[in-house]
């Protein structure tokens, strides 16, 4: 079965799309798997969406309805600070946020879904996919 992690990116767009009533990129997506499809969302997720939302407990309930939640213990803290550090290193750092989403996602083997190449792409460990050019 597979199994994505799905970035804020992604979120946003899917519930935007779906109370429009209009099907975008995140909508065409999700059609595109098989309905057997497993979905996740990091803690850093949900925090993400709260921060935007003009309504918080409607943004946490569609959340908690759309994925199931992973939290962050200490080998994600592990994991970012590696990412952070080879980015530094490659010229390349990325955001404390996506530090934790793309650890979480590398340490429960899934599959990122997002729009953000320069954070997600080529990190080690870290299987993404671009949901709008995919």
């Amino acid at each position: 079965m597979p199994k994505y992690l799905l970035d804020s990116s992604f979120l946003i767009d899917y519930f935007n799309e779906k109370e429009a009533g209009a099907a975008g990129p995140a909508l065409r997506f999700r059609r595109q798997l098989p309905q057997n499809v497993r979905f996740y969302g990091s803690i850093v997720s949900l925090a993400e969406l709260v921060e935007g939302a003009e309504d918080t407990e409607e943004a946490s309930r569609r959340f908690y309805q759309a994925v199931t939640c992973i939290g962050l213990f200490q080998q994600h803290g592990w994991r970012a600070g590696l990412l952070q550090k080879q980015g530094r290193e490659q010229g390349r750092r990325i955001g404390e946020n996506d530090a934790w989403i793309a650890a979480t996602a590398a340490l429960a083997h899934l599959t990122l879904v997002g729009d953000d190449d320069a954070a997600f792409a080529d990190r080690p460990g870290v299987n993404y996919v671009n949901f709008r050019r995919n």
